[in-house]
């Protein structure tokens, strides 16, 4: 499943999490393997799930920043849809920053690991 994004406006989100939810969503106990193999229960491997939540969040960003663009040259006149649709915007980047910054603490945490 792929998250779709749509101008509607509020229900991208509620979208968005549904679809999270349902790449996340394993149907048994997740199979054990050696590191890189692919994952054999059938569900979205973690990079993947990343990968569309950042793509997701980047598409928001633009429609958000199209938006912000046709509302201050007067071709749109939705001021309300347009300041949420650049609060959803903000929120998705904050998200997939956050994740980045634990990422990076976790791999910095590997790295001081003593072998």
């Amino acid at each position: 499943m792929s998250i779709k994004i749509d101008p509607a406006g509020a229900g991208n989100i509620a979208a968005a999490a549904a679809a999270l939810r349902e790449d996340i969503r394993i149907g048994g106990e997740p199979g054990v393997g050696p590191a890189g193999a692919s994952n054999p229960v059938g569900g979205a491997s973690f990079g993947e799930i990343l990968e569309r939540t950042a793509m997701a969040a980047s598409a928001k960003e633009r429609e958000a920043v199209g938006k912000a663009e046709a509302l201050a040259q007067g071709r749109l006149d939705d001021l309300h849809g347009t300041m949420i649709t650049m609060k959803e915007a903000d929120i998705s980047l904050k998200l997939v920053g956050s994740v980045r910054d634990k990422l990076l603490d976790a791999f910095h945490e590997l790295w001081r690991i003593n072998v």
